[in-house]
């Protein structure tokens, strides 16, 4: 898929299409935790585009998916928290 043929918001598929990027971008942050690196809105958005197989084909589209990257980047980070509290939860109990 071309980055510029993305999903809008008044699509059917924005949802859909939303909750791919909110994932690519987890599995993107969770890959640099575990590499003990940061990165930055920029690099992520091209990340989030290859780990989804989009071609970044336009400046605006880039910036669309730039823009929707920092609006979602809170999200997945926050269910990236989630899942390691749960998991050491998890961890926690089986050690007891």
């Amino acid at each position: 898929m071309k980055a510029s043929e993305a999903p809008t918001i008044q699509s059917p598929t924005w949802n859909q299409y939303r909750n791919q990027v909110i994932a690519a971008i987890a599995d993107v942050e969770a890959l640099m935790q575990q590499l003990g690196k940061g990165i930055n809105s920029e690099v992520l958005a091209e990340e989030v585009a290859e780990h989804m197989g989009m071609l970044i084909d336009t400046p605006e589209a880039y910036e669309a998916l730039l823009k929707l990257v920092k609006a979602a980047r809170p999200i997945a980070q926050e269910g990236l928290r989630r899942t390691r509290e749960e998991q050491g939860g998890q961890y926690s109990l089986l050690l007891v």
